[in-house]
């Protein structure tokens, strides 16, 4: 039993090879700007979720500061209020210790 191997044979089976590299070259032009868009929007809601954390912390910074504040201004209107102000102090350092 001989086998040969023509150059037509040669011919067919580069061509084929060279059909499946150029499919797969498609298939991955074609996903690109998917994959590209998907990347994008993970990055995006990563930076979105880091920001809002930030924003969520300068508000009760802001809170703090702000009830800070209107102790201060409720002590110097009455003159009293010395109660306040310590619990105020207590809080704040408690605030800024576990920042």
């Amino acid at each position: 039993m001989n086998f040969t191997i023509t150059t037509d044979q040669i011919i067919w089976f580069c061509t084929f090879i060279g059909l499946l590299w150029g499919l797969y070259k498609i298939v991955k032009e074609a996903k690109k700007p998917n994959d590209e868009l998907h990347n994008l929007v993970e990055k995006h809601e990563r930076l979105l979720n880091k920001d809002n954390q930030r924003l969520e912390e300068v508000e009760t910074s802001n809170q703090m500061v702000l009830r800070c504040m209107l102790v201060i201004i409720n002590h110097e209107i009455t003159g009293n209020g010395i109660d306040k102000m310590k619990e105020a102090r207590d809080e704040l350092q408690e605030y800024l210790i576990k920042k």
